[in-house]
């Protein structure tokens, strides 16, 4: 359900573009431009971030890539066990600009990418493998001269694969997911251009 909301409100930036005030889109060739997760920025640190660059090669036409950063710590209660987990992830990408009304751009942008990462409570430690394909649905806006925002969402294929040991005893499963692939692969971003 999160999904649809993010691709209606992508939809929605885009076509109500002529309303909205904004700078000259960056969608020519030899753009460039370093974005970083919103996420990681509303919390003041690194944690649960995404850091990238773009650079348009021909006009309209982009390649990208990032490097996302997971961490976490939580406890249940205060008498629960300490749950202690990070992950990072790189994807890289192709984007196609295909719809521009003012300062506003949809685009769609195949994409791959593999994770790694872990978590201990107690004794038990789990480690997690992920590799993600699909294609990027979304809509950057040029608020100001050399700077945009960004979001979209990500329809595709997922497979996890999360094994846990506990002293000599090892456990290992995989799970799949096809179609919207749920908030943690929506994205909110600001792109500085130069």
């Amino acid at each position: 359900m999160k999904n649809l909301v993010m691709l209606a409100f992508c939809f929605a930036v885009v076509f109500s573009a002529s309303n909205v005030y904004g700078a000259e889109p960056q969608t020519q060739k030899g753009a460039k431009s370093l974005f970083f997760g919103l996420g990681g920025l509303n919390e003041l640190s690194f944690d649960n971030t995404t850091v990238g660059a773009q650079y348009n090669i021909s006009d309209n036409m982009g390649i990208w890539c990032d490097l996302g950063f997971q961490s976490n710590t939580s406890k249940a209660n205060e008498n629960a066990t300490e749950v202690k987990g990070s992950m990072v992830e790189f994807n890289v990408g192709v984007l196609f600009y295909v719809f521009q009304k003012g300062p506003v751009a949809a685009y769609f942008s195949p994409q791959i990418g593999i994770g790694t990462g872990g978590s201990e409570t107690g004794n038990v430690k789990h480690s997690k493998s992920e590799f993600t394909g699909g294609v990027s649905i979304g809509a950057e806006w040029w608020a100001f001269d050399g700077v945009s925002l960004t979001a979209s969402t990500l329809i595709g294929f997922t497979s996890t694969t999360i094994t846990d040991e506990n002293g000599s005893n090892k456990t290992e499963a995989t799970s799949s997911q096809i179609g919207f692939l749920g908030a943690a692969n929506s994205k909110f971003l600001v792109s500085f251009y130069f």
